[in-house]
């Protein structure tokens, strides 16, 4: 095999699941984030040779995200969070109580992350659901390292409040008693 195609083939097995989970975060929808991911994959094979290999994952990452863009502006609807968790990575099967704990945190998780501006927003994405290093988000970002640890540390922060908010049960109806 040729070091291109090598080269292609580990970047594939490497990212596809990090960009697929990325793009279901913009598109709610997998078999758009799959689609997306496809073509993001097609104008690698189209630009391989010219990419700088060390910029690979910021370079698909902002691929993926300009064509989730895309695809959001083409579809120009709102996009319904799906309440089934997306379940790329093999894992030992769990208790259905565990399971369905699990999918709705995950659907509160996506729920939260959705109202977070959007430049922290995209920071979170990049690190926690497509697994990228800082420089690689700084680079994907077009901004400074220094400001995607301020946007990760800030969204983290405003997702720990807004969970804490979400997981308190409602304060409990007193009712007073009635003197005869």
């Amino acid at each position: 095999m040729s070091a291109p195609h090598d080269l292609f083939l580990e970047t594939l097995q490497r990212y596809e699941r990090p960009l697929i989970r990325y793009a279901h975060g913009h598109t709610g929808n997998l078999e758009d984030a799959r689609d997306i991911v496809q073509d993001v994959f097609v104008k690698l094979s189209q630009h391989l040779a010219t990419l700088d290999h060390e910029k690979l994952a910021p370079w698909l990452f902002t691929v993926c995200r300009n064509r989730a863009l895309d695809h959001h502006r083409k579809h120009q609807r709102l996009v319904v969070m799906e309440t089934e968790t997306l379940d790329l990575e093999a894992a030992a099967d769990p208790a259905p109580n565990d399971a369905m704990e699990t999918r709705e945190t995950a659907t509160a998780l996506r729920e939260l992350i959705e109202t977070l501006p959007t430049r922290q927003r995209e920071a979170v994405r990049l690190k926690f659901i497509a697994g990228l290093d800082y420089q690689q988000i700084s680079a994907a970002m077009q901004t400074s390292i220094g400001n995607v640890g301020y946007l990760i540390h800030h969204g983290v922060a405003a997702l720990k409040t807004k969970w804490l908010a979400h997981d308190q049960p409602s304060s409990p109806v007193k009712f007073k008693p009635v003197m005869a």
